[in-house]
This record gives structure tokens, sequence and C-alpha cells, in this order.
């Protein structure tokens, strides 16, 4: 059966009747004079016009059947089935998964050694004259992808290990279709070999521009029972050296069975410190929780692991954290609920604390250093010199933590100016200076799965039964978060966030003339929960970062920075990164973070930050979809499957166009034009 791949050519085939139409054009009508006895030159006339016109109809066959040859040969003909010929050249884009989830084990090994040994069987079908482009599905070289040689994709081929996230299916076809529409040869194929995870298909089909004949390459899928680690969660709890610590670890079972007799154990600052077992039911979460403590300030940093399974790179969760020397707070002072707040916080200057208080009024602003300082308690709301503002909100969105309390001298429009961005509150009414103390606001209700309240044992609904005689008229704004509400569903305590900072507003008055809160005893422990909470977010305990991700790190360095910062991976592999500027905040781009597990920054040998990276969890989800599923999610209705059970070479020839026949043609009419040359040789017009 015979095929053409160049199939538009073959409309040049009317341009053989060329020879024909200037025949019947260039006839000339002879005329006939009679003359006597001419009987036998008539006879031998008829004999040699006969001769002459067979040999101009050969001539003018040759003459069609040369033009024919040509255009057919230009078609390019093939065909299916048998030894004349030669193959027909292919232009092929071979995708090879290298995500996490081909680190898996099956019954004959490495899954992704396995692929890799069937994406080699498949570059070796391919011959010199084959264009291919070998495409792994996670870390895509940079730049256009192009053809090479099979060879080329052979030693490719070598260089490709398998990557800790998950694969870009949808770049990856796309940046294929680009380069297959580019193909010289008219064969174009493309060959998919990966293990269809579910989670991986592509939010819209890709193949509908793709002219290209698609294979998938069957692996040797088996239905893992994995579990993996999840999260790890500190708690946003303050941590500091000596004192008790949660970490709890949410652990998955991705398979049906429920795991039994399974082991977490917990790693910290490079030591085993605890071990715990624990057991899973099929498609379930848990959770395992440990509790430890560290003895000095600084980083430090460790991992949780379970038992091993089939898939490992689930297996350990990585987590980091800072414990400062001392945390710096400044109560910048607007009304006398100031120093109440110092009191809470420095009850005896003679006690050791982990953090260190000033107290200010904002005229004593300008001689004070902000870098100093971590958390900033604004008492009072007190209107601030605008560059004071400024300062402060740069330090606030850098990573530092503002918490503001409403005093009955704040000026709500210049709050409302000021701060409402940072606090996601406006004022609508300040509190009333005149007031009866017959009637007064409480406490409604407290969020006691917020860190600030979580130590405290009253119900939610039953929070300690504070007096306010009089409260401003406000609303909530944006994504903010109301933590306590007064009576009423009034908010009393709102969260929100400004850049990288936490910003915690109290939004009633302090002073004792306004309540009896500073006089309670929920009110010390309530300003420290608020100052440790405020803290420890400086340390990024709850940032999960992913392989996938694009990670940007702000540093905290002071002076001018002109020399690069080092980056170490995890395999102790060192980078060299220039800082950047961004918003005010000196950050650093991070790349690469592609391997999970624990990132060190160093500044002239010193060590400035320390992050954790792990696997992203949808990664870990290795449910497959069968082959049709997968085509189709890609909109590949029309493919070929390459099995397990045979040989690829033997599969791909058995659907591949096998012969082209064009050099057959074109030696046909190199054939006809000589022998058109031989007979047109002294050839008489006889027309």
């Amino acid at each position: 059966m015979f095929n053409f791949l160049n199939s538009t050519v073959l409309f040049a085939a009317l341009t053989a009747l060329i020879p024909l139409i200037i025949h019947l054009f260039s006839r000339r009508r002879v005329k006939v004079v009679e003359f006597s006895s001419l009987r036998h030159l008539k006879a031998m006339q008829r004999r040699q016009v006969r001769r002459l016109k067979i040999r101009q109809w050969l001539l003018l066959v040759l003459r069609m059947l040369i033009i024919l040859m040509v255009v057919l040969a230009f078609a390019r003909p093939t065909a299916t089935e048998g030894e004349i010929g030669s193959h027909a050249s292919v232009s092929a884009v071979v995708l090879l998964d290298n995500s996490a989830s081909m680190s898996r084990y099956v019954s004959d090994g490495s899954l992704f050694e396995i692929a890799r040994r069937r994406t080699r069987e498949l570059l070796e079908t391919f011959s010199q004259s084959d264009q291919v482009c070998l495409l792994p599905l996670v870390n895509l070289p940079t730049g256009t992808a192009t053809f090479a040689s099979a060879a080329v994709a052979l030693d490719r081929l070598e260089q490709v290990q398998v990557g800790w996230k998950e694969g870009d299916l949808q770049t990856v076809l796309e940046s294929s279709g680009d380069l297959l529409s580019r193909a010289d040869n008219l064969v174009r194929e493309m060959y998919i070999v990966t293990d269809r995870q579910r989670h991986s298909l592509p939010d819209q089909e890709l193949f509908g521009g793709i002219d290209a004949r698609v294979y998938l390459v069957d692996l040797p899928l088996e239905e893992a029972e994995n579990r993996g680690i999840v999260s790890v969660d500190l708690g946003g709890q303050l941590i500091l050296p000596g004192h008790d610590f949660d970490l709890t670890a949410t652990i998955k079972n991705y398979g049906p069975e429920r795991g039994t007799e399974l082991i977490a154990s917990c790693f910290l600052d490079d030591r085993r410190v605890a071990q715990k077992e624990f057991e899973i039911a099929g498609g379930a979460e848990t959770t395992v929780r440990f509790t430890q403590m560290v003895s000095q300030t600084g980083f430090h940093s460790g991992y949780v692991e379970i038992s091993d399974d089939r898939f490992l790179a689930d297996n350990r969760y990585c987590f980091s954290f800072r414990i400062p020397d001392k945390f710096g707070v400044l109560i910048i002072n607007g009304d006398e609920a100031a120093d109440y707040m110092k009191l809470a916080l420095v009850p005896n200057p003679d006690i050791q604390q982990y953090w260190s208080v000033k107290e200010a009024t904002p005229q004593q602003l300008t001689g004070v250093n902000l870098r100093d300082y971590d958390v900033f308690l604004l008492a009072g709301a007190p209107a601030l010199n605008s560059s004071h503002v400024v300062r402060i909100k740069n330090h606030v969105k850098r990573g530092k933590a503002l918490f503001v309390s409403f005093g009955g001298a704040t000026d709500i429009e210049n709050f409302n100016r000021t701060w409402s961005d940072v606090t996601g509150i406006l004022y609508d009414e300040p509190v009333k200076q005149t007031f009866t103390r017959a009637g007064y606001y409480t406490l409604q209700s407290v969020d006691l799965n917020h860190p600030v309240f979580s130590v405290f044992d009253f119900e939610a609904d039953r929070p300690p039964q504070i007096k306010f005689f009089t409260l401003p008229r406000m609303h909530v704004t944006g994504d903010a978060r109301t933590l306590i509400r007064f009576t009423g569903d009034r908010p009393a305590l709102v969260e929100s966030s400004y850049g990288s900072g936490k910003v915690l507003t109290f939004t009633g008055p302090m002073a004792p003339y306004y309540t009896d809160l500073v006089s309670h005893g929920f009110f010390v422990p309530m300003i420290s929960r608020i100052a440790e909470y405020l803290a420890s977010d400086l340390s990024s305990l709850e940032v999960c970062l992913f392989t996938d991700e694009n990670i940007t790190r702000s540093l905290s360095l002071t002076g001018t920075v002109t020399d690069p910062v080092e980056l170490i991976t995890p395999d102790s592999t060192s980078f060299y990164i220039p800082p950047e500027e961004e918003h005010g905040t000196l950050v650093v781009r991070v790349q690469p973070a592609d391997r999970a597990g624990i990132y060190h920054l160093r500044y002239h040998g010193r060590e400035i930050d320390r992050f954790a990276v792990n696997i992203n969890p949808v990664e870990c989800d290795l449910t497959s979809v069968d082959p049709d599923q997968f085509a189709a999610a890609l909109g590949a209705s029309d493919y070929r499957w390459l099995g397990t059970d045979a040989t690829l070479s033997d599969e791909i020839s058995a659907y591949r166009i096998g012969r082209e026949l064009w050099q057959i043609f074109l030696w046909l009419a190199i054939l006809f034009l000589v022998v058109e040359m031989i007979l047109g040789r002294g050839s008489p017009d006889m027309e």
C-alpha cells in the first residue's frame, strides 16, 4: 500500500499534460499538391510517416512520464511493506518523566532506571538520518529545544537524573509542539515515557495543534503502598533555650492497606532525639507529636523520618528554626497603657528575660535605631512623624512585627490615614470621653486555636470577665482575622499581615480610665504571649518551602552588602548569589533549590539564614490513570501503545511508515530523460 508524505505536491502532476497540450496546439495543416506517377512514392511516404508518428508519440509519452516521475519523487511515496526503497526519515521528540514519583521501587527495581532502559532501547531504533530531541519533565534545559542525532540524545539520557519535584508536563508538551512544527522531516513522532500520575495531567488538551503520531511507552507500574509525611508543625511557639516545645508530624497513607508497627523518628541538630511507634489506616492521616528542647540560641534544624516503603522521597520531612540571642521590644508611649505593657514584660529588671524592652515617646524616636528591635508596641496609637511611620512600616514589611493598641486620645483620622493599610481596621467614631460605669462591654469569645491563646485553659465562649466602659466604633477590612470579640460581636483583637511581618491590633482602650483590663490577671500573660508570638514569627516557623517553588529569602544584614551570599545545598555544593533589593528589602533568590533538605546562607563565613525545603506532598500520591484517560487528557485520541511484552523496535516498525520510494521515481525520471534524448536525436519535424 502506497502513501505520500508530501501529498500536496501531487497537484503538480497535472503539469504532465503540458507536452500533450503543446502537441495538440502546434499541429500544422499540410497543403496537398497532386503530382502524376507518384504512386510508389506515396506508398513509401505512408510507411515513413507511420514510423515517425510512432516515434513522436513515444517522445510525447516519455516527456509526460519524466514530469510525472519528478512530481511523484517530490511527493515522497512510501510503502508500509516491502524491501525496496529507503527508510523514511523521522523527526521525534522523546519525553522522559524524571519527576520525584519515578524514584519509587517496583518488583524489577527502580522505576526510573527501568524508564531509562526503555528510553535507551527506544533511541537505538533511530537511524543516522533521523532527528531526535530528548526532553526531561524536570529541570528542562534552558533555551529553545533543538533536534540532534540519536547518538546525542543517548549521551543526554545518561546525564538525566531523577528530580525532587513534580514534572512540568504542560510546559514540556508546549515546547515539544513548537519544536515539531519546525521539524525538517514530514514523519513526526512523539514518545512519552511516564508513570501517568493522576495529578500531573495538564489543565487543558494540548495536542490539538501538534501534527505528530503519539506513542505511550508502558512501564511496569504497580500499586505501591506509600506512606509519607505531609507537614511538620511547630505550632507558632516561641522556642526558648531550656524550655520544652512540641513538634507535630502529619503522616498520610496513600495506599488502601492499614499500616501497623511503623516507626517515626525525630532528628534534631544531627542526632536522633526521639522515636515513636504508630499505625495508620488506609487512605487516612495521623499525627505523631514529639516534645523536645534545645539548650542554646542560634540556628537549629532537623527532620522527622518514618519507616521505609517503596517510595523513599516522602519518608523524611525537614524543618528549621532560629532562636535569636535576645528579642528587642520597643514600646512607643502614646498613653499610660505603655507603662503597664512594660511592667507586664519586665516585672523585675533583675530577672533574666529573653527580650530586652525599651520605652520611648514619639519625640524620642529620632535618636532610636529601629533596626535593633524585632517587635514594635504602639501603645495608644500616637501620631508619629511621617519618616518614623515609613521606617516602622518598612521594618514590618521585611519581617518584623507590630502591636497597636487604641487609646482614648487616638486621632482616628490620623490612624485611618496612617495605619489602616497595616492593621486592616478603619475607625468610624472615637471613644466617648464622658460615660457612666453602670453599663459596660466585656469579652465575648476568644480563638483558643490561635498560638497566643492556646496555653489558656478557659473555654472559648467563657473568657475572663473584663469590663470596658466605652468602645470606639470601627470595622475590619481586607483579610484581617478577629481573634477576640467584645460583646455585641465587636472585634477586640485583630490579626493582619503586612509584607513578611505580622500585626496585632487591640481595638479598645487599655488605660485604667476606660477599663479594668490592666488590673486583671489576664493582662500580663496576654501581653507576654502577644510579644512571644510576634517575636517567634521572625524564625519563619510556619513557612513550608517546596522544591517546585521559586524561593526568595529576606536578609537581615546591616551595613553595606557588596559581596555575594554563599548558598550551601543539602549535598554540600556551594553557589554564590548576589543579593537584590526588593521593595526596600535585601533578598536572595535561591537558585537552585531543587533538592529536598536543609539549605544554609553564609556571608563572609557567618551563617545568616537556614531553611528547609521538602518535596511537595502532591507528588507523593502515586495513583496513575489508564492510558486511554491519560491520552484523552492530553487531547491525543489517536495514540499507539508500546507494551512491555515486546521489544520497542518490533512494535515501532509495525506502526511506522517503513520505506521511502522517491529515489526510485527520481531514477526513473532520469532513465526516461535519457531514452527521450536518444529517440529525439535527429528526429525530423513531420508536422
